[in-house]
């Protein structure tokens, strides 16, 4: 029987993603050592769209590096972000 710390790092996160090329945003849900660039990858094939090297970006417009995981990006649940490639929306 496994038993989870209470402290520990959150296991999943769900983040709000929209896409230029949908009307509407959807909710994904991965872990949190899931990789930014693998995130990106799957939020693009929900939304039935293909790009080379998807990512997210920030309200801020700060792309996030697609090499890192979701927990390193400091990413918390609820988190809104854009699908983009790295030439920008899709």
């Amino acid at each position: 029987m496994v038993t989870q710390n209470p402290i520990s790092p959150v296991d999943t996160i769900t983040l709000t993603i929209f896409s230029p090329s949908a009307r509407t945003p959807r909710d994904f849900t991965w872990p949190a050592s899931t990789i930014v660039g693998e995130a990106a990858k799957e939020a693009a094939a929900g939304f039935g769209v293909e790009i080379e090297n998807p990512t997210f970006q920030r309200d801020n417009d700060e792309v996030i590096d697609r090499s890192i995981t979701l927990r390193a990006a400091a990413l918390r649940e609820g988190t809104r972000l854009e699908l983009v490639g790295t030439g920008g929306g899709v």
